[in-house]
């Protein structure tokens, strides 16, 4: 894929995020730790540079991301923590974690999660990073590190109270409940559930469904729904001028003149 390396990593680090191109204007992003997919330092560092490469690839218009075994992520590498403690790591810990969650949420192509089996902890935080998240019928999600003694640092409690609201995720992350894949669902942290034999064509069939859409028409949503989540004060500004910018592109004008001839426009993304 142009301007995107294959795995992530330097030198003889570990590389454990993966990307492809899977179909036109479709890049695959696969997270590959087995057997649990966990969250170490090396991996939550590979996901940011990751994504903060796709940003800025604008042959790059819908992300699909997965990752390897029967498990999305079962949360952080607990063989991390003493070091972490015994350094007193913990703030720069907070700052790495947000800085990966963040690349992902403010990429500005739309990004689509397969989620599947056990989603713990960091994995819950990670799934909730993306716009559409699929989820197998077999998902477990929940917050267990209460358990642990501490609470989510990647920015995933924001991201979880934006979605489900401050009781819902009060509840999951004071109590370490892990929830089914239909309560998910039920609560707003999953966009549609399928069985795991269709998890992944259901990814790419919206993927595909939003390359066929003029390309910053769909990147304005984006932007402007976390805009309005980000400053309801100041997004009137905003989104004016992201509704200003796309009635300036090619696809604009297509878009109404297809309407007249009554035909399908051809979007060329500009």
């Amino acid at each position: 894929m142009s301007g995107l390396p294959g795995p992530a990593g330097k030198g003889d680090d570990p590389m454990f995020v993966k990307t492809e191109t899977v179909a036109d204007g479709i890049t695959k992003v696969t997270l590959a730790n087995p057997q649990l997919n966990l969250l170490s330092n090396q991996v939550k560092k590979e996901l940011k540079d990751t994504f903060s490469l796709i940003a800025q690839d604008s042959s790059v218009r819908v992300v699909v991301f997965e990752t390897e075994g029967p498990h999305f992520c079962c949360g952080a590498d607990l063989k991390e923590f003493p070091a972490r403690i015994e350094t007193k790591a913990a703030r720069i810990v907070w700052d790495e974690g947000h800085a990966m969650l963040q690349s992902i949420l403010h990429t500005p192509q739309p990004t689509i999660a397969c989620i599947q089996g056990k989603t713990l902890g960091g994995g819950a935080e990670l799934a909730a990073a993306f716009d559409f998240r699929i989820f197998s019928d077999n998902v477990q999600i929940g917050f267990p590190e209460v358990f642990r003694g501490v609470f989510p640092g990647n920015g995933g409690l924001e991201r979880t109270i934006d979605i489900a609201g401050a009781g819902k995720a009060m509840q999951l992350m004071m109590t370490g409940s892990v929830i089914s894949a239909a309560e998910a669902k039920r609560i707003g942290m999953a966009s549609e559930v399928v069985p795991p034999a269709r998890l992944y064509s259901t990814a790419l069939e919206l993927a595909a469904e939003l390359t066929s859409l003029p390309a910053a028409a769909v990147q304005a949503v984006k932007q402007a729904v976390i805009q309005y989540g980000l400053s309801k004060h100041d997004f009137n500004r905003i989104g004016r001028e992201l509704f200003y910018q796309v009635h300036e592109t090619e696809d604009v004008r297509e878009g109404v003149q297809a309407f007249m001839d009554k035909r399908k426009p051809v979007y060329k993304h500009r």
